[in-house]
């Protein structure tokens, strides 16, 4: 069995991608996550598919995010649920509810604010899976 720890996880060329706590070597907790060029990528809670609540920034280190995402039960990352989006230059702002579309195979895609544009995941950090959550409870 794994065990929560606080760490920091590099990429294979030796960049710092993540510290905070992890399970089994993957963000699970309070933490940040950062862009290769050493800005803030995602900060705040991670576990099952990655981020959870907190902020986003986009690699300027301008802030994109803030709230809550909704864990994916299906194919693909969490996405987004509720909270605070700019564009990267500020021209436009949204609060509220997110609005969601999945399709049969592929991402859950955003509908509404359609300026968030596709759910992707930005650093190559290592997610937590459904597996790694039954171990963490056991535990």
């Amino acid at each position: 069995m794994g065990k929560e720890e606080w760490k920091r996880l590099y990429d294979e060329n030796g960049v710092l991608i993540y510290e905070g706590y992890t399970f089994h070597d993957k963000p699970c907790g309070t933490g940040t996550a950062y862009y290769p060029n050493g800005r803030i990528y995602q900060e705040g809670k991670f576990g099952v598919k990655g981020f959870l609540s907190g902020k986003e920034y986009y690699p300027n280190g301008t802030l994109r995010f803030e709230g809550e995402y909704a864990v994916c039960r299906g194919y693909g990352p969490n996405y987004p649920r509720r909270g605070f989006f700019q564009t990267r230059d500020g021209s436009y702002k949204y609060q509220g509810e997110f609005s969601i579309r999945f399709g049969g195979v592929g991402f859950p895609t955003v509908v509404h604010p359609k300026q968030f544009g596709q759910i992707t995941q930005k650093v190559n950090i290592p997610v937590l899976m459904w597996s790694d959550e039954k171990d963490l409870k056991s535990s």
